[in-house]
């Protein structure tokens, strides 16, 4: 069960274990592809901070809270054939001292692919529909500064270039081990020194597969933003899952999840989003470890997923099925109780998401 998750720090012989991987992982895969171009070692001296800018985990929160930037980088989006699509995108952050500031990401053209190509059509529109949620979502931010500093250690490993500028290569890596091993990512990162926006990030998972990737080409701390897309879906983000459940008339069958089942990982935000298309509301919850994120959608008024699928049924007449999908990079799982269908979602890795949608379906069954 999730509330048997120990939260105890490594011992000091898995630190010894992962210390060697760690290193090929810095100095070795952070060597070879994509995470080379554009990068060189700082010329001389060492690689100390300034008593002003001290590297730590709190100054990557602050960091891109507190400065305004322009990025233009390459965002590589890997599939599980081994294939990669690269999309340069232009990133403006108008900040706000906030996690939530105004900000602009706009899809500026595939990588070797005609403007008017049927690809570069699609990444077009991928990133009209999606553009907000790779923000928030597909890169490295600091969600909850106390959960990060209790779950994460910083490891540096000095000083390069990156886009013009001086970078601390770092490597965020957790410290929690789940019973049968680690299942969160490790990043690796170059945040720049001068205001600890990051210039590159490289996620892997436990095995070190390389599952995302965003470089930098081009930085400046100054920002101009143009208007936002508007967006497809209405997103009301709510102060908790009363005022949630509220806001949507409360519907039968929402069920609030324990907060005893999520282990290092607390409640982070709660949005209700309505689909203009056909007027349909979901509730979405977002956990954190501090970097690390989950989600748990509600989607009251939907039919059982599974009501066709020959399955035995309980004396209820439900299937009381939960479907999963699981690749390298994500894990979804449904199911579907009283009207309302489910929908748990993180990283590949994240093997104890399993055990949370059971407890959760078991929660909704009970009510």
């Amino acid at each position: 069960m999730l509330s048997a998750i120990s939260n105890q720090r490594r011992s000091p012989r898995i630190h010894l274990q992962f210390a060697g991987t760690l290193c090929a992982l810095v100095f070795g895969l952070a060597s070879f592809g994509h995470a080379q171009r554009g990068v060189s070692a700082a010329p001389g001296g060492s690689p100390q901070s300034s008593p002003s800018t001290v590297l730590s985990i709190a100054a990557l929160e602050q960091g891109p809270r507190a400065n305004d930037h322009t990025i233009v980088q390459l965002r590589r989006f890997f599939d599980g054939r081994g294939g990669v699509v690269t999309v340069r995108e232009e990133l403006r952050v108008d900040a706000n001292g906030t996690g939530s500031p105004p900000h602009v990401l706009s899809f500026l053209g595939v990588e070797g692919e005609l403007p008017a190509s049927p690809l570069s059509q699609k990444w077009a529109q991928t990133y009209g529909r999606h553009s907000g949620l790779f923000y928030r979502h597909g890169c490295f931010h600091i969600h909850d500064l106390v959960k990060a500093q209790q779950n994460y250690t910083l490891h540096n490993f000095g000083v390069v270039v990156r886009a013009g500028r001086t970078a601390h290569r770092i490597v965020i890596f957790p410290n929690q081990i789940f019973p049968n091993g680690l299942d969160k990512a490790i990043w690796l990162l170059e945040v720049d020194t001068a205001t600890f926006v990051p210039l590159y990030t490289a996620e892997y998972d436990p095995r070190f597969r390389l599952l995302s990737e965003i470089e930098a080409v081009t930085f400046s701390p100054t920002v101009q933003l143009g208007a936002p897309s508007p967006s497809l879906m209405v997103v009301t983000p709510q102060p908790s899952f009363a005022a949630a459940k509220a806001f949507m008339g409360d519907p039968a069958g929402v069920i609030e999840p324990s907060s005893t089942l999520v282990g290092e990982y607390g409640l982070q935000s709660v949005d209700v989003a309505i689909n203009p298309l056909n007027n349909r509301q979901s509730l979405t919850l977002c956990y954190t470890d501090g970097v690390d994120e989950f989600f748990v959608v509600q989607s009251p008024g939907t039919s059982d997923f599974f009501a066709g699928l020959p399955t035995n049924k309980s004396a209820t007449g439900n299937t009381n099925t939960i479907a999963r999908y699981r690749d390298a990079s994500m894990t979804v799982l449904l199911f579907w109780d009283d009207t309302v269908g489910f929908q748990v979602t993180g990283r590949g890795s994240l093997a104890r998401l399993d055990n949370f949608a059971k407890s959760i379906y078991a929660q909704a069954l009970s009510q």
